[in-house]
């Protein structure tokens, strides 16, 4: 058993990485490196320090964003260790391992927060979850705003995004996926009704799934609700500024007319990229990126190709050495109390204390 989910975590991450690296070639096919090189050695690197400052006052923000809601966690009281510098951390690592380690990342930063606070490791997950939905909302909204701004290219966008898909048969498998996913719950329900064994699972998971559901719930019980808005704010108004500042790094502001509109285009289409489960991006974003800039601004291959390749690999660098100083700075790794109730993940996720 423990062989057959070693195999299938394997395929996984082989699989996300071929995922990148295939989608990363579509993005740079044609493209001229030499060019992309030059406009690289080219580029104003005045603005890269303002860069770097936006990038970590946008997780400064996160993680602050993240304390307001562990601190809505029954076990959170008089915990003094919560801190944003420790929600930092812990982030940063995940940020980190998310490049090696595509959606690890989010279990590696609730492990490595629930060791440094004594915190529950489930209920430490449910925020995370609860974080990432939060995130979710607010990039659906932006992704309407974006329809708006995108009227007259409508048909456009359905060419690019939406055919492709649709033709892929992508559509039909994930509602085949849904359909199976609801099934199996069903006859698990049925089973768990006669069959002692699972009754005694369900027993036994029953603390941590209700950690897992206070944690889940912490953004309906946080007393400071003007907080978590302001914050998903700033954050979002920094991710903006970081999808802009490139733009006059690469010289592409003024060349081809790109201003804060199209920084914010860039940034929303470029958001779903990055969810898709490539190591960190790779690739996804790549590809998505120079679509719209060459289909929807104008923009010749090569500059959006710099562009792309600048700003995934800027933060991935940045993402990789942050989170590598955070990991020396707890101890060189990370491994969740025993009494946090781990058990209640798919084995998947229930990986050994990790170091680089």
């Amino acid at each position: 058993m423990a062989r057959t989910e070693k195999l299938r975590t394997l395929l996984f991450r082989l699989g996300s990485f071929a995922l990148g690296l295939g989608l990363l070639y579509l993005a740079l096919r044609g493209a001229d490196l030499r060019v992309i090189w030059e406009d690289l050695k080219q580029a104003d690197y005045r603005w890269l320090a303002p860069l770097v400052v936006l990038t970590l006052l946008s997780h400064l923000i996160r993680a602050w964003r993240w304390r307001l809601l562990l601190e809505a966690l029954p076990d959170a009281n008089g915990r003094r260790r919560l801190t944003i510098a420790r929600a930092f951390q812990a982030l940063m690592i995940g940020y980190m391992v998310n490049y090696a380690a595509p959606r690890l990342g989010e279990l590696a930063r609730a492990a490595s927060l629930s060791r440094t606070t004594g915190l529950r490791l489930s209920s430490v997950l449910g925020t995370v979850v609860a974080e990432r939905l939060l995130d979710l909302l607010v990039l659906v909204l932006a992704l309407l705003s974006v329809l708006v701004m995108l009227l007259d290219r409508w048909m456009e966008l359905h060419r690019l995004f939406v055919a492709p898909w649709l033709q892929s048969g992508s559509l039909q498998l994930l509602a085949m996926g849904a359909l199976l996913v609801l099934l199996l719950l069903g006859l698990g329900v049925y089973l768990g009704r006669r069959t002692p064994l699972l009754r005694r699972i369900g027993r036994r998971l029953r603390g941590p799934l209700a950690a897992f559901k206070h944690g889940l719930f912490t953004v309906h019980r946080t007393h400071r609700p003007v907080a978590l808005t302001l914050s998903t704010l700033l954050m979002w108004g920094c991710y903006w500024g970081m999808a802009y500042l490139p733009l006059i790094m690469l010289h592409l502001s003024g060349t081809y007319g790109l201003g804060p509109a199209e920084a914010w285009i860039l940034l929303v289409l470029g958001a779903v990229g990055v969810a898709l489960p490539s190591p960190g991006g790779l690739g996804s974003y790549h590809y998505i990126t120079v679509q719209v800039m060459v289909h929807l601004l104008a923009v010749p291959q090569a500059p959006a190709a710099t562009y792309a390749v600048l700003t995934h690999g800027a933060q991935m660098v940045l993402y990789t050495l942050i989170g590598f100083v955070c990991l020396v700075l707890q101890g060189g790794h990370w491994r969740p109390p025993d009494d946090t109730g781990l058990e209640a993940l798919p084995a998947t996720f229930r990986t050994p204390s990790t170091s680089p």
